[in-house]
């Protein structure tokens, strides 16, 4: 049997590695992670820290400083008892039939958290590993010498680790000296240690990453990301050809001004406009964009996907700059939008309330909503009505009576109209005919959730409204009520009643006396406050 002991010492750190390896089975490999252990030179303690920082003993500085130190490792203790209380939700993911029931805890802790359906299943699933597959982590983060931050990426590290692996490195963690070494020592073991699950039993070929998906820019600004994702040599490959395109591109259109000749993939003609090449950022997105995409011969259907704009009223006309909705939810820029609408054969009409911003509603008479209906309710429910989901509803959803249609005696309630109406994406359509969701109508146009069989959680959300449209209607409310008072103002000044005032009342200070203002600008101004009429 052979060790290989290293001692590394690192004065700066004051950190001090020991490794130890040997033949030791586990694990599907057969060969367990080299024990390391990670300690501390010298405990970190209030006193200590004072010392590193040459804090004089007593100071204010010195007692600032034991405050944060305090304060840190009481967040860790709450966060473990958020863990603590959060673990009993989890329900085992491996199992179908129990797909309610974890879409049902799911809601639950999302209202509770006020988060997202999504963020509270990963929520609980972190809870879980923490308190029953990670336990000897958990009790370091529960006595508050493990920060919170480390523990958080811990759980982000071990995720596609498997239960016995996650044991394993719940062990060698737990035995760090988590109160005392440097956040960079604990990141540089904690991926070293990862790295040896990855490498002695690697779960993903780069092959299996290939992806598309769209993504924010985390600014309402009117852009978004196409994130293509797969092993680096094909991601290189398609950058070069996509680089070399666009260069190649680039060239014939300088050769095309030279020459006095047509100009190539100039689709907008702005290169004939501007008199000059496009650039190759722009090139290289249009040479992507705006392209056929070779399928192999495989017809490609004409897109069903759509996507609702909507643009206040005066946006269109040019008049205001509220910006319009994008599927209902991103905030578009004002020009943005109208080019968008400038480019559409086909605008459709929707009535708001002009002060409230609510939707009107529709009549209807059957059980299928009709397609003016479906048309409103797109606007009225973007999202999942389910509170805390996030999934769109502009294609894959479903409408669904609040209070059930009577297919018997439909004059018996749970009418077709819009007041009776929502749209729910799929799985928690299913999730509410399974009477583990259950939505009530208020007479205010609110909903009452009860989430839960036996409930769980009870919640209330407002109906939805036309945010732009309060906001437009103050304005113009505001203007026109200003208006009326340089009106009245103007007609008070042809009367004489303005000099009558003055000869009554005297002269009448104002705010900025050494301002050049004229007679009529100080009348006017005088009055803004109290006026005596």
């Amino acid at each position: 049997m052979f060790f290989e002991i290293s001692v590394i010492e690192r004065r700066h750190e004051e950190v001090e590695t020991m490794t130890i390896t040997q033949p030791h089975p586990a694990g599907r490999s057969g060969v367990a992670p080299p024990p390391s252990r990670v300690r501390a030179r010298t405990p970190l303690t209030p006193d200590s820290l004072a010392s590193r920082g040459k804090l004089e003993a007593g100071s204010a500085d010195a007692a600032a400083i034991t405050r944060m130190m305090e304060a840190e490792r009481e967040e860790s203790r709450r966060h473990a008892r958020h863990l603590l209380a959060l673990a009993p939700f989890w329900i085992d993911h491996d199992d179908p039939d129990l797909s309610d029931d974890r879409e049902e805890r799911s809601v639950a802790i999302a209202i509770a958290l006020r988060t997202t359906t999504a963020l509270a299943s990963f929520r609980i699933r972190d809870a879980h590993i923490a308190v029953a597959e990670m336990p000897r982590t958990f009790e370091r983060l529960a006595s508050g010498e493990m920060p919170t931050p480390w523990h958080q990426r811990m759980l982000r590290a071990v995720g596609d680790l498997t239960p016995f692996q996650r044991s394993q490195a719940d062990e060698f963690i737990a035995a760090w000296d988590l109160a005392s070494i440097p956040a960079d020592r604990f990141q540089d073991e904690l991926r070293q240690l990862i790295s040896w699950f990855e490498t002695e039993d690697p779960r993903h070929c780069p092959e299996h990453s290939r992806d598309v998906a769209v993504e924010s820019s985390g600014r309402d600004d009117g852009i978004a990301c196409l994130r293509v994702t797969g092993p680096i040599p094909e991601i290189l490959a398609l950058a070069r050809r996509i680089d070399a395109a666009a260069k190649a591109v680039q060239a014939e259109q300088r050769h095309a001004h030279e020459d006095g000749a047509p100009i190539p993939f100039d689709l907008d003609g702005d290169v004939a406009r501007d008199g000059g090449a496009m650039t190759l950022a722009a090139l290289r997105y249009a040479i992507i964009h705006r392209t056929l995409l070779d399928t192999a011969g495989v017809e490609v259907p004409a897109p069903r996907h759509r996507i609702n704009v909507v643009v206040p009223v005066l946006t269109m006309m040019g008049l205001d700059d509220t910006p319009a909705t994008y599927d209902g939810m991103t905030p578009l820029p004002a020009a943005m939008a109208r080019k968008l609408a400038e480019s559409e054969p086909v605008w459709h009409r929707v009535f708001t309330h002009g002060l409230t911003g609510e939707f009107l509603p529709l009549p209807a008479q059957r059980y299928r909503p009709t397609p003016e209906m479906v048309e409103h309710l797109r606007l009225t429910t973007p999202r999942c009505a389910v509170p805390g989901c996030t999934k769109g509803t502009t294609d894959d959803a479903e409408n669904d009576h609040i209070e059930e249609f009577d297919h018997a005696h439909p004059e018996r309630g749970g009418p077709t109209s819009i007041d009776n109406l929502h749209r729910l994406h799929w799985g928690h359509h299913d999730l509410k005919t399974a009477k583990r969701v259950d939505p009530v109508r208020e007479p205010d146009g609110s909903t009452t959730w009860t989430v839960g069989s036996p409930p769980l959680v009870t919640t209330n959300v407002s109906p939805r409204t036309d945010l732009a449209t309060p906001r437009v209607a103050a304005a113009m409310v505001e203007s026109w009520e200003h208006y009326e008072w340089l009106c009245a103002m103007d007609e008070m000044e042809r009367n004489g009643e303005i000099d009558r005032i003055f000869a009554e009342w005297g002269p009448v200070e104002t705010a900025v006396e050494d301002a050049p203002v004229d007679e009529g600008d100080v009348r006017r101004a005088s009055w803004d406050i109290d006026p005596p009429f």
